[in-house]
């Protein structure tokens, strides 16, 4: 099944809303670290010399337990029209028996010039393969991949898809696919009635229900316009759709992340790609800053997959120096892959910026002035020349709770209200140095409980991805409803009681 419904027995993580009071304490997020082997996979081949890009899959497939990638190659750019380019975007097929060592498998589905064998699966123009694998099916691959059979080179149809009542040709949109294999693919239904133009991952639930995240775009903000940003005058929101086939799509959709006004006013979102961990949903935010046309990842979290919450608002994958992959943008995978105690994000570090944004020639009579520097007035869209890469993270370690303040000074968390008694509590947490983590708990007034009081909590030092709190009395009462943390030079990532 799709790992939107991975589980995990880790201590789940915790969010603002576990806590009725907050008190001199703030939000640390993890950074992801980027993998040694990094780019796992270069752009060498003439179908992806311009770019081995995102906007794909991967997974480990519980068939044969290979890491394989549904992802997008394009060829070389060419220029199309006034501040855009050709790229020719085909769906293309990767293997790794590690997850690091990536190669082209030799099919022999779409040749290449004189290359009878290539790693092609879908010709142009294809983008957004979402594929799932369900064992429990006769043909246990599954992928919704958006296709543009009318682009310039295409072939202007979906073969082996009939056409629907009254068309004369296949147009642009979402098909579905089925495979034995997930290599060859046969079409199944398509376009799909589910109104967005690109930005859209299919996730197979559980319950073989449908959901589906996808960016939509609304007048810009004021203060937000960037004049020349291929969407100049539009700000990117995601929103969020349900399905019980796959087929039919719910209408209108829900907005579930917007910039607010602790964003700069020039935040938009592309993406948000997310997996299930213990506490409810994860995701990377492909947050797109459009007055400098770069791409970073920060984190998200939710409780229900609607309700999202981004800590501290920093990104967590960050980009490098322009110049190295991922200098320009950072293009997550469909979804974090959960492996062990890791949680791996694949994304394609992509050395453009989004736009030509320096384009002094192209600018018109009337020239954007910055301070020092003249910036162009062309809406325009760069190629996306990128690389696969790699960054991982601790799974159950993505951000945590500490004192604001540092040092010998402490914060404190206090929980909403849930029963307590007769349970064991168990934390999730690192200290700094000298520092400790205690517990006192609190009755339904607010009132320290004889016995479970911080003086008398034993301390907890040290990294800990689960450890019991104690204290001197035994066992928790009736009347304890309340947790207050006390952190001091310590990291809470997670607790719970049970």
């Amino acid at each position: 099944m799709d790992d939107l419904n991975n589980k995990s027995n880790n201590i789940p993580f915790i969010m603002p809303m576990d806590f009725e009071n907050l008190d001199l304490v703030a939000w640390r997020v993890e950074q992801g670290i980027p993998d040694t082997n990094n780019p796992l996979l270069e752009p060498e081949m003439p179908w992806d010399a311009g770019g081995v890009f995102a906007h794909g899959t991967v997974l480990k497939d519980p068939i044969d337990n290979l890491w394989k990638a549904w992802q997008i190659s394009a060829s070389i750019a060419t220029p199309f029209r006034p501040g855009t380019w050709r790229e020719n975007r085909r769906i293309t097929y990767l293997e790794s028996p590690d997850g690091t060592t990536w190669h082209r498998p030799d099919l022999q589905l779409f040749p290449w010039q004189d290359y009878e064998h290539t790693n092609i699966i879908m010709d142009i123009w294809s983008s957004y393969a979402s594929v799932n694998i369900d064992t429990n099916r006769d043909l246990p691959y599954e992928m919704f991949a958006f296709r543009d059979p009318d682009y310039p080179g295409a072939s202007g149809e979906i073969p082996g898809l009939p056409l629907k009542e009254g068309a004369s040709k296949h147009l642009y949109g979402l098909y579905r696919y089925q495979s034995e294999d997930g290599k060859k693919w046969t079409p199944i239904e398509g376009p799909i009635d589910l109104q967005t133009e690109d930005s859209c991952y299919i996730y197979r639930n559980e319950d073989k229900t449908y959901t589906a995240y996808h960016k939509t775009e609304i007048p810009a903000f004021p203060g937000g316009l960037a004049p020349y940003d291929i969407g100049d005058g539009g700000v990117r929101l995601i929103t969020h759709r349900t399905s019980e086939d796959g087929s039919k799509w719910s209408d209108p959709p829900r907005l579930v992340m917007t910039p607010d006004w602790r964003d700069p006013l020039d935040t938009q979102f592309m993406e948000i790609c997310p997996t299930k961990i213990s506490g409810g949903y994860v995701a990377t935010a492909t947050v797109y800053h459009n007055h400098t046309q770069h791409i970073d990842l920060q984190l998200a979290a939710s409780r229900d997959g609607i309700n999202w919450w981004r800590p501290q608002r920093k990104a967590a994958l960050p980009n490098p120096p322009l110049g190295e992959y991922g200098g320009g943008m950072i293009w997550p995978m469909r979804k974090p892959i959960l492996d062990e105690d890791k949680m791996h994000v694949y994304y394609s570090g992509v050395e453009s910026i989004h736009g030509d944004m320096y384009n002094t020639e192209k600018s018109g009579p009337r020239n954007l002035k910055a301070q020092g520097e003249i910036i162009n007035r062309q809406s325009s869209s760069l190629p996306d020349y990128g690389a696969l890469c790699r960054a991982t993270w601790e799974s159950d370690r993505l951000w945590a709770l500490l004192s604001a303040m540092g040092g010998p000074y402490p914060g404190t968390a206090t929980t909403h209200k849930q029963k307590l008694g007769g349970k064991s509590i168990f934390v999730n947490t690192v200290t700094i140095k000298e520092g400790e983590l205690r517990l006192e708990l609190l009755d339904e007034s607010g009132k320290i409980i004889t016995g479970f009081s911080k003086n008398e909590c034993i301390p907890i030092q040290g990294d800990h991805k689960r450890i019991q709190v104690k204290w001197t009395e035994k066992p928790i009462p009736d009347n304890a409803v309340k947790i207050r943390f006390i952190l001091k030079r310590a990291l809470l990532y997670g607790f719970e009681a049970n």
